[in-house]
């Protein structure tokens, strides 16, 4: 599944990210953001996203180089049994995982995500 293809009226010019999967630059006029797209089929205690250590390392060194890069959850809703929801982490949060309290808190409808994505590109 492509994470960027869930994100239906991200207003910018998306392009992937070469050799990263699911990774993507979503940029407009003079504003970047890079997103590293996971999914979670289930929450348990405490989501961990599934990253590569080149993913990893690359969001590292986009955050030496002080370039906003987000990991993006895409979370499967026990209801709808689509990935309707998601929740984003910073670099720290996406290496050494979040609680399922502070997923519960954060996690938003998809469209709130495109819409944010869109505030950040502003």
């Amino acid at each position: 599944m492509d994470g960027a293809s869930l994100l239906n009226g991200v207003n910018a010019t998306i392009k992937p990210v070469n050799g990263f999967k699911d990774t993507y630059v979503y940029h407009k006029d003079k504003q970047t953001v890079y997103i590293k797209h996971v999914f979670a089929n289930k929450i348990t205690k405490r989501l961990k996203p599934n990253m590569t250590a080149q993913d990893i390392d690359l969001i590292r060194q986009l955050d030496a180089l002080h370039l906003r890069c987000y990991v993006l959850v895409h979370i499967n809703s026990y209801n709808s049994k689509q990935y309707d929801l998601a929740l984003f982490l910073d670099d720290y949060e996406a290496i050494q995982g979040v609680s399922n309290e502070l997923v519960k808190q954060r996690a938003m409808p998809i469209n709130n995500a495109v819409n944010l994505i869109n505030t950040i590109l502003l």
